[in-house]
């Protein structure tokens, strides 16, 4: 029976035991002020971060618009172009050989090759 008994206070150990709640650790949370030095640093973070965003923007401004006048130039020179191209036909084509010949027979000139000078550029 002391046998059955120590049993019984084993069990009735173990099952308090069981039983308890065990504590759960606390975090303790305490507001630390902030040092004159942090919030210098802070408030001079915050006025270099505003200065690079306008710095930025500015950036992004004058790029678009130098943009905007390379685009400008472009057209221009594509357009000069384009009309040197068309002036040089049209002097191909009052310089042509046939249109001369035409030309001479219509006013009645004729060649004479001791008149003739070639002329180079």
């Amino acid at each position: 029976m002391l046998e059955s008994t120590a049993r019984n206070l084993e069990n009735y150990q173990t099952v308090e035991t069981g039983t308890q709640t065990q504590a759960k650790p606390t975090t303790v949370t305490h507001k630390v002020a902030i040092s004159k030095t942090e919030s210098l640093l802070l408030v001079g973070l915050g006025l270099l971060t505003l200065c690079l965003m306008t710095a930025l923007v500015t950036m992004k401004v004058s790029m678009t618009s130098a943009q905007n006048n390379l685009d400008s130039v472009t057209t221009k020179i594509t357009n000069t172009t384009t009309n040197n191209v068309n002036l040089q036909q049209e002097v191909s084509e009052l310089t042509s050989y046939d249109r001369l010949s035409n030309f001479a027979k219509k006013h009645n000139l004729k060649m004479n090759n001791k008149n003739v000078r070639n002329v180079t550029k």
